[in-house]
């Protein structure tokens, strides 16, 4: 038996038993708060910017405003065609995606106590793309906002994904000289349109 494998064996006969997620009673944490309020001011705090619309299908326009030097786009809205300077499909590796300006992507779930924002395998044709991509714009409907994580988890309860994470603001680490980069591993700016 090779290093690897017997390192492999013993792990996994060593693994924890797995522990049932605890019952936590919600409305404990109620405190009447400012969903959109708190929601807008901790996504600011994190670097990202809010914005609110009335219609998902005026976010493209608001896009081109906001970047219109990109030229590299892509949407995973309906009827996003002419926006759409890239086919998905012709991609060989993440690497073909290493020039692209502008990611448009829709969430179901975000969370007021800390800005983030969720995204998994049902919303993103490909993994890479909120990484990868200069910048990111999600929408997300006005209901989908929850005050705290653990009703996020909730919410996300035997959602099936192979793949899901929590975004809050663009890209950004300050282990660096401690000076603050944003857009060190990942977008360089996040905006957030609320329906």
């Amino acid at each position: 038996m090779s290093s690897r494998a017997d390192i492999l064996a013993r792990v996994k006969t060593n693994k924890p038993k797995l522990l049932n997620i605890p019952n936590i009673a919600l409305d404990v944490f109620e405190d009447g708060r400012d969903l959109l309020k708190e929601f807008t001011v901790k996504v600011e705090t994190a670097g990202g910017q809010v914005f609110e619309t009335q219609s998902k299908d005026l976010v493209v326009g608001e896009v081109q405003k906001l970047f219109p030097e990109a030229k590299v786009n892509f949407s995973t809205l309906e009827n996003t065609e002419d926006f759409n300077t890239i086919n998905l499909e012709a991609i060989k590796t993440p690497h073909d995606l290493e020039d692209l300006d502008v990611l448009i992507v829709e969430s179901n779930v975000g969370v007021a106590e800390n800005g983030a924002i969720w995204l998994n395998d049902a919303l993103l044709p490909m993994r890479i793309l909120p990484f990868i991509t200069k910048h990111l714009v999600v929408i997300l409907k006005k209901d989908d906002l929850v005050t705290f994580m653990h009703q996020a988890y909730q919410k996300l309860n035997g959602e099936d994904t192979g793949f899901g994470v929590f975004l809050s603001g663009p890209s950004k680490t300050a282990d660096i000289e401690q000076s603050l980069v944003i857009g060190a591993h990942g977008a360089l700016s996040l905006s957030v349109f609320l329906v």
